[in-house]
């Protein structure tokens, strides 16, 4: 039996997230109901007409303050804590320590509440290295970002953008692994794994709402011709976001996965390798010629980690990872189609304007 039976009820932190949209449709899909939670309701009530009659939606305005998720907890089976601090800051406090604290108060509630059977912490490819492009690493399940933690906190931090960088870094790091030793020490009576992906391509669950942002929102800015892409995000491993969302489910479900690190790893990518396929896909379409991209990632993934993934996949039929062909493939049908929709501004819109302005 699974460790959450179909039909239970789970909560998912930072319900308007990219990640987080489609976990929900993933677990609706499933037969699972799920109640979100946002930092406001009011800003977020196209998500109940959206996910329809199976999901509620809960206000957390902070939740970084004590007992934020107490009211959240309540009577749920599982809880997928999506939410993160994703601010790009330079002050530690600022971005790790709400993290921290974020995870160990979802940690704190979920012991409080006796439904609860396992929780997943969505952590990131930064807790495990810094990516340096052209420059060899190696993950496995016990690899870990300890040297971004000192990094993010030292009196003289490294200049510009990779401060920032290490600040992200050791914030999921921090977060993560102290998640594990709250766990190790308090015993509670549920689960606790983590899901550790990397660059998400694919679907996004509502963009007329949400438009598409962080990796969804720089596919769609190179699909029409930006450069901007492979500065802000170098080659690396990607991963479809559905299939994130399933070891998300992996994670709550399935009663063998426990204290586990679940690393969504599918395979490399380059931004000319999906320039090849965009062409492909679309050959009636004018796309960038190849653009310059900074050194291939040279990095390797444990064996080991990969195939826990995949043979978790499997168990909800699928045949392992999604090819990077059909994760652009659902991301483009996307993109076209909402060609002539006006989309809510984003992040990766304001970046891509101040691009265009400073060449001008």
């Amino acid at each position: 039996m699974p460790t959450i039976p179909e039909g239970g009820l789970i909560l998912i932190t930072g319900a308007n997230g990219f990640v987080a949209g489609v976990t929900i449709q993933s677990f609706i899909g499933r037969g699972y109901s799920v109640r979100g939670t946002v930092r406001s309701a009011e800003k977020h009530q196209w998500m109940l007409a959206h996910y329809g009659p199976k999901f509620s939606l809960f206000q957390v305005s902070d939740m970084a303050v004590h007992d934020a998720f107490d009211e959240a907890v309540k009577g749920v089976d599982g809880i997928a804590h999506l939410a993160s601090n994703v601010e790009f800051a330079a002050d530690p406090h600022a971005v790790i320590t709400p993290t921290v604290n974020g995870l160990t108060n979802i940690l704190e509630a979920a012991a409080k509440e006796p439904k609860v059977k396992s929780v997943v912490f969505t952590s990131s490819q930064g807790a495990c290295i810094t990516l340096v492009p052209g420059q060899p690493y190696f993950i496995g399940k016990d690899t870990w970002n300890i040297s971004s933690i000192e990094k993010a906190w030292t009196k003289n931090p490294e200049p510009g953008m990779q401060h920032l960088i290490n600040v992200y870094c050791a914030s999921k790091t921090q977060a993560e692994k102290i998640g594990f030793e709250w766990v190790n020490e308090h015993k509670p009576h549920f689960t606790f794994n983590t899901v550790v992906p990397n660059c998400n391509f694919g679907i996004v669950a509502s963009p007329q709402n949400t438009g598409f942002n962080t990796s969804a929102g720089l596919l769609k800015s190179i699909f029409h011709g930006s450069p901007m892409a492979p500065n802000v995000i170098s080659a690396q491993f990607y991963v479809d976001v559905e299939d994130t969302a399933l070891l998300h489910m992996a994670a709550l479900t399935q009663p063998d996965v426990q204290n586990e690190r679940l690393f969504a790893f599918a395979a490399k990518f380059t931004w000319n390798e999906i320039l090849y396929i965009f062409r492909k896909l679309y050959p009636e379409r004018t796309f960038l010629k190849d653009v310059q991209e900074p050194p291939a990632d040279v990095g390797t993934i444990s064996g080991e980690v990969h195939d826990r993934a995949e043979e978790l996949l499997r168990r909800f039929g699928k045949n392992g990872f999604t090819s990077l062909e059909r994760a652009l493939e659902k991301a483009t049908e996307q993109i076209v189609a909402t060609e002539e929709v006006q989309l809510p501004e984003t992040l990766i819109d304001r970046m891509e304007a101040h691009m265009k302005a400073q060449a001008q």
